[in-house]
């Protein structure tokens, strides 16, 4: 359920990048903003999903099968693609989904949870460490780990997941959602 891919990349220009533009943090906050949300504690910046234009203010419908397209935030963070590029040749992708860069504040959590949906069940998730603290663990069911900045794991969301940061220090993680090959990514 949790596995490390066999690949360091290097995060420290994109770190600087999303330091340079803190007014990416929830811009659009769809994942964050309900008070029953499992990551109702964290920040996001979207990078790349639906096309923003077709939110109507269902988040069900939102996430229902669609063609996801770059964000403006892509623009301001332009170390994101070279490093999708490189996961994507790791892993063998053939479609990409979703980019999003989570933020875990100190003493927070990402509740237990269940990805449910079009887009859970179509794409694999990958998470690309961006920063962290021995102190702050991602879990899987009974599975945990504590990544490294630039180190990259798989997790199967269709398991219970979350993330404790028990530091004093903000987790930055980017997750990847890639298609490998032609078959659902179970």
């Amino acid at each position: 359920m949790l596995s490390f891919v066999d690949k360091y990349f290097d995060v420290y220009q994109l770190r600087q990048e999303i330091a340079a533009n803190p007014q990416l943090w929830n811009e659009f906050d769809i994942r964050t903003n309900h008070p029953q949300s499992p990551h109702r504690e964290m920040s996001d910046i979207f990078v790349r999903y639906n096309a923003r234009e077709n939110f109507k203010g269902d988040r069900h419908r939102f996430n229902d099968p669609h063609e996801p397209v770059w964000w403006k935030a892509a623009e301001k963070l332009p170390a994101v693609q070279p490093i999708v590029a490189d996961l994507m040749q790791a892993v063998g992708g053939i479609q990409l989904g979703m980019v999003l860069i989570t933020r875990l504040p100190a003493g927070n959590e990402c509740y237990p949870h269940i990805d449910m949906g079009w887009h859970a069940t179509t794409y694999s998730k990958y998470a690309v460490q961006i920063a962290s603290h021995p102190k702050q663990h991602f879990y899987v069911e009974n599975e945990r780990l504590s990544a490294v900045p630039g180190e990259c794991y798989f997790f199967d969301n269709s398991k219970r997941h979350g993330v404790v940061n028990a530091s004093d220090q903000d987790r930055v993680t980017m997750i990847v959602c890639i298609q490998i090959g032609d078959v659902s990514c179970r």
